[in-house]
């Protein structure tokens, strides 16, 4: 076996089909980080039978000098459960790289190590793919990054996966309509509103998304934004409507109970409670809405989230909303939209984004993200091979361990 340069071509080509493909180990991410100042190359590991066995993006920068350091995001495009395998690509790609001047490479592999579902039941775990790892000499790097995301995946059957959405979730879809809150993907390359309602969110700045709308736009590796819009006359006019309707329900209730022959008197009083509190609901969500349209007469964009499409999955890369009326929650109801539109085209896996490792302070992050009927998937922590541990040696003593 032997290690190869591959043309974007020949890259292109094996990473479309490989089953841990991901939007990161793509022609796409890998021309977008060009773009930003990293080198890229492609490499691919070749068999007795002249067969691509194994192949990988690096994204290479210069520390110092002739020197570099790589970057494998997503990881590996390999089989990690193959010790044989992964030894025979890691060796001859440490012989490989250490000609071309790397130091050492930072590998983050997205492949699923342990898979645990809402009620904290372990549906999968492959603790071998950290031991394959591990006894091949990669270092766990000491920086604390996201490891952990939520998973849905779905058997294409829209009415499935409504019915097996949390009772949460279906009724903050079902309130977001009464609301008169539609959503709709962006139809521009404008991205000054996405981005003013998640800059509070993210640490990079909007040439970074608009880089994002720039390399991700194939039919294979697409960028897109959705916004939930509140449509504050409809809003208004939906909750007259329910308010209307329940007052003479509740006329008709009092009447019944007011009848001295009628039976079963104490199931219309109970029907009757709970028609008060519906009136009282309806007539606060009216005076809600009152103030809302006063205010934004011609609606308002409330939440926004974006997304990449691959081949083979959604990934959602972040949300965000209006700060000044940011207990309206559309988020819930863009997601859905999202899985439901996506559902319907084939799609299996959407993986509704990265999450803090301290479950018990974002549980209601957690939560609300696992009401779409999905698990909590945990991937390897980010490693580091060495590729010339002398040069790495001397520049994390020279530098405080900077490169660790």
């Amino acid at each position: 076996m032997h290690i190869i340069n591959l043309t974007e071509i020949q890259y292109k080509n094996y990473s479309r089909i490989h089953s841990k493909r991901n939007y990161f180990q793509s022609i796409e991410f890998a021309n977008m980080q060009n773009n930003n100042g990293y080198n890229k190359i492609y490499v691919g590991l070749i068999d007795k039978n002249n067969n691509l066995v194994a192949a990988s993006l690096i994204l290479g920068k210069r520390i110092f000098g002739k020197y570099l350091y790589g970057y494998v995001p997503g990881g590996f495009l390999i089989d990690y459960n193959n010790y044989n395998l992964l030894k025979t690509f890691t060796n001859l790609l440490q012989k490989y790289l250490f000609k071309l001047n790397y130091i050492y490479i930072t590998v983050t592999p997205e492949v699923i190590v342990k898979k645990i579902d809402k009620n904290n039941n372990i549906l999968y775990n492959n603790d071998n793919i950290i031991n394959n790892i591990e006894r091949l000499g990669f270092k766990k790097s000491k920086k604390n990054i996201l490891n952990t995301s939520i998973l849905l995946e779905t058997n294409n059957n829209i009415n499935d996966t409504y019915n097996n959405l949390s009772r949460f979730i279906k009724r903050n879809i079902r309130d977001n309509k009464l609301m008169g809150i539609s959503v709709y993907k962006s139809t521009s390359n404008d991205i000054n509103e996405f981005y003013s309602l998640i800059r509070k969110k993210t640490n990079y700045d909007i040439k970074y998304y608009t880089n994002y709308f720039n390399y991700f736009n194939n039919d294979n590796n697409r960028f897109e934004i959705y916004y939930a819009f509140l449509d504050t006359n409809l809003y208004l006019s939906n909750y007259n409507d329910l308010l209307t309707k329940e007052k003479i329900k509740n006329d008709n209730l009092k009447n019944k109970i007011l009848n001295l022959n009628i039976k079963n008197k104490n199931y219309y009083i109970n029907k009757k409670i709970n028609s008060d509190k519906l009136i009282e609901k309806y007539t606060n969500e009216i005076k809600k809405a009152i103030n809302l349209n006063n205010l934004y007469r011609n609606g308002i964009i409330v939440a926004t989230s974006a997304i990449i499409k691959t081949n083979n999955r959604i990934y959602f890369i972040i949300d965000g909303y209006e700060e000044k009326i940011r207990n309206i929650r559309a988020s819930n109801s863009i997601k859905w939209e999202i899985i439901k539109k996506y559902s319907k085209l084939g799609y299996k896996e959407f993986n509704l984004g990265l999450m803090p490792k301290n479950k018990e302070e974002f549980n209601g992050l957690y939560l609300s993200k696992l009401g779409f009927n999905s698990n909590i998937v945990i991937y390897p922590d980010q490693y580091h091979l060495i590729i010339n541990s002398l040069i790495y040696n001397f520049i994390n003593l020279a530098d405080n361990n900077k490169y660790s």
